[in-house]
């Protein structure tokens, strides 16, 4: 039979033997992220160049002195109210269908382009001329989508905030499950 083992020899890795594992694994992650870690350097560099980065060191090493006037900066500015109105602004976009914004924002660019080339001195449209262009199928599908607009715009301006708030909530968990 063999015999017991009685000892076990445990190798523990010298200071040395730690720094050059260490060293292999960041040569080894380098060269994974080879592209972003340029970029990220090429960053960092034209921070410097612009003096961004010592301006960043000066109140990292002055926190104590500085940190207090920042936050009165953003107190005075206002600054709460923007990321409020920030955020609010994302939740807004966020219950938006990607596709239908994209066709509206094409649809806008479009009519926006037009409106700009349009002589404003040479084609001045009379009454008649604009209840002519009611006819049209496109300005008729334009303003029955503005009218839609402002009648669903007025029925929330019509709702108590308790009321905005939980369709938001019913929004978001209707998002939430979809996904």
């Amino acid at each position: 039979m063999a015999n017991p083992i009685t000892r076990i020899n445990r190798q523990i890795p010298t200071d040395e033997e730690i720094r050059e594992q260490e060293v292999e694994r960041l040569v080894s992650g380098a060269a994974k992220s080879n592209p972003g870690l340029l970029m990220f350097m090429d960053i960092i560099q034209e921070m410097y160049e612009a003096g961004y980065l010592e301006v960043v060191h000066g109140m990292v090493k002055n926190r104590e002195k500085v940190l207090p006037h920042v936050f009165d900066f953003i107190k005075i500015s206002g600054m709460p109210v923007v990321m409020k109105n920030a955020v609010t602004g994302m939740q807004f976009l966020s219950t938006l269908e990607p596709h239908k914004v994209q066709r509206t924002m094409n649809a806008v660019g479009h009519g926006l382009n037009k409106a700009l080339d349009t002589d404003t001195d040479e084609d001045q449209k009379g009454f008649f001329d604009l209840l002519k262009m009611m006819k049209d199928p496109d300005v008729n599908r334009s303003i029955t989508m503005m009218l839609n607009f402002l009648k669903s715009m007025g029925e929330q301006l019509g709702n108590t905030p308790h009321e905005v708030n939980r369709e938001m909530n019913k929004d978001k968990q209707e998002t939430t499950n979809e996904v």
